[in-house]
């Protein structure tokens, strides 16, 4: 039997209204916290056969095409108790196109399984705490029952659930909206916007880049291989580090440390797992780029790395430095 992936459809929430709506699932002590976005549920979790992924996106990616963006209202808080000791803010605005959205979803690999028990009325929510303690509930709507907020989605995303670090993370993210159509002379160049390529995109990318590295640079081009290390406190995740092995460098692409956890080694272990990582892989030196004159320009010069080259107005309109430790 094929392997399956356990898949899920939303609408995610970005920005200050995300930050937001984290303060108050933190505040409530929500578990689900460090899991999953903000977000609007369209698709429940779904188990999809390995070789219908594809399918699954195109059918996400298709819809999207078909809707716009929507302009949705978050609040006042409501609970789904005493059927479930949930607590959530109610969603309003275009709840027309939200419907008609998740109605062109559950289908084929995403539809929901024959031997599911039949839904409730769809209620689209925003969830802040799925499992409170039920005589916390009344003062937690109390507590929040001035919050409004109007939001704009103009993405519609696909998540997969990471078993072993028990998170969903996105893998396909199109826009809502039809593409734009360009080209002249009987081409008809269809261009679809994403905040990152879907599975079928990614396999392109990976398969052409490696094609054209080797005509470019011969056989013995150096391809990229991703790598993540994730790091954990009694299950919680602390800090990640991620980036790419590209032969006699290693890049670090990025190094988080959460803000409770920081100043007790958390990033220098996470850091030193990186080196070791490379070492182990016959990189001759780590390079990575962060921002001149910050606490972690500070934090990588006292662990031996030195600036290589400055990056003027990089990001933000800010200076950057690439900087590089040989190992």
């Amino acid at each position: 039997m094929s392997p399956r992936r356990r898949l899920t459809v939303a609408l995610i929430l970005t920005g200050d209204i995300a930050r937001e709506i984290d303060g108050m699932r933190r505040g409530l002590g929500a578990a689900a916290l460090a899991r999953i976005a903000p977000h609007v549920t369209l698709v429940p979790p779904v188990n999809v056969r390995e070789e219908n992924i594809d399918q699954a996106v195109e059918i996400v990616r298709l819809a999207g095409q078909q809707s716009q963006p929507l302009k949705l209202e978050l609040g006042p808080p409501a609970t789904f108790w005493p059927v479930n000791p949930v607590v959530y803010l109610t969603v309003g605005g275009n709840l027309e196109g939200v419907a008609d959205l998740r109605q062109s979803l559950v289908t084929g690999p995403l539809a929901t399984p024959r031997s599911r028990k039949p839904e409730r009325d769809y209620v689209p929510h925003v969830t802040l705490d799925q499992n409170i303690d039920p005589a916390r509930i009344d003062s937690a709507l109390e507590t929040l029952t001035h919050y409004r907020a109007a939001v704009t989605v103009e993405r519609v995303t696909v998540l997969e659930f990471q078993a072993t670090l028990r998170r969903w993370h996105a893998i396909a993210s199109p826009n809502l909206g039809r593409p734009k159509i360009v080209g002249r002379g009987g081409l008809e160049l269809e261009l679809s916007l994403s905040s990152m390529l879907d599975p079928a995109g990614q396999a392109f990318e990976d398969r052409e880049w490696e094609q054209n590295a080797r005509e470019t640079y011969g056989d013995d081009a150096v391809t990229e291989e991703p790598y993540a290390i994730t790091a954990m406190i009694a299950g919680e995740i602390v800090g990640t580090a991620t980036g790419q092995l590209r032969g006699p460098v290693c890049r670090l692409g990025a190094l988080i440390v959460a803000s409770d956890h920081r100043s007790q080694g958390v990033g220098s272990h996470l850091l030193k797992a990186v080196e070791q990582l490379a070492l182990e892989n016959g990189a001759e030196s780590v390079r990575l780029e962060t921002r001149a004159g910050s606490q972690a320009e500070s934090f990588y010069r006292d662990r031996g790395y030195a600036a290589r080259v400055v990056l003027p107005e990089w990001r933000w309109g800010r200076d950057f430095l690439q900087m590089e430790h040989r190992l």
